[in-house]
């Protein structure tokens, strides 16, 4: 499965400790597992959010591909 990320992602992204990021990193990797809801509301595609201890990540996902959107 392909994970792509978007602008918004990765200008934040930068900002963060290399502890941090590793970390986001390990759990992206391993998506759809882990602490997963989806977001409610009548988003199409709909917007999934992974959580991280305090951080939130927010992507879409569909069989092919994994759009990170944001943290």
């Amino acid at each position: 499965m392909k994970i792509s990320y978007s602008k918004t992602f990765e200008k934040k992204f930068s900002t963060y400790q290399k502890k941090l990021q590793i970390k986001i990193f390990e759990a992206i990797s391993i998506i759809p597992n882990g602490d997963i809801k989806r977001m409610t509301g009548n988003d199409i595609p709909p917007i999934y959010r992974l959580r991280i201890s305090k951080y939130r990540v927010l992507f879409h996902m569909n069989e092919e591909e994994i759009k990170i959107l944001k943290v």
